[in-house]
């Protein structure tokens, strides 16, 4: 069964409520290991945590048939493309690599402007999600929604990560400094 991580806050919460659990999902639906991917509601996705984007969307009510996966921009392909609404490219492994999460959504961007896209708002995500809930806090912490295609700002990109590592690099080098001024 699945189970949402367990999130501190401080006082009382304006967001809506999320379920509190999920509904197990039958065998028939789960993500099978298949060449360099995965097969999931017969369905392949490059990775994982492509599996995890596209349960989230389903999810959210929006039907497999408009999560428009691998949705073909010029010579370019997008992750998702929910209802048309909102471009998703989810790439974690670039932080990984050591790419920069901001160089890659403006290339991204510019294609969808040049393609005559540039009134459809763009989400790109870096974060390694363990469920589909660590994925809606996230895309509700940064006021995306899939649904009606509403990001915070209106049009242009969005980008959802994690700045745990950065906070924590930051955090050891003022302690550094700290004990190097003692």
């Amino acid at each position: 069964m699945l189970r949402l991580p367990f999130f501190s806050r401080r006082g009382p919460s304006a967001e809506p409520s999320v379920p509190r659990f999920l509904a197990e999902e039958p065998e028939l639906l789960k993500a099978e290991p298949m060449g360099n991917g995965y097969v999931y509601d017969d369905r392949f996705f490059y990775s994982y945590q492509e599996v995890q984007c596209y349960r989230y969307l389903k999810h959210l009510g929006i039907p497999p048939g408009k999560v428009h996966h691998e949705y073909r921009v010029g010579d370019s392909h997008f992750d998702f493309f929910p209802l048309k609404r909102v471009f998703w490219e989810h790439h974690p492994i670039n932080l990984r690599l050591g790419h920069d999460i901001y160089r890659y959504g403006k290339t991204r961007r510019a294609i969808l402007d040049d393609n005559g896209y540039d009134h459809i708002p763009l989400v790109v995500s870096d974060v390694m999600f363990e469920d589909i809930t660590d994925i809606y806090k996230a895309m509700s912490d940064n006021s995306v929604d899939f649904r009606s295609g509403q990001v915070q700002g209106g049009r242009g990109i969005v980008y959802v990560k994690s700045y745990e590592d950065e906070w924590r690099e930051a955090a050891f080098n003022v302690l550094c400094e700290t004990l190097a001024s003692s």
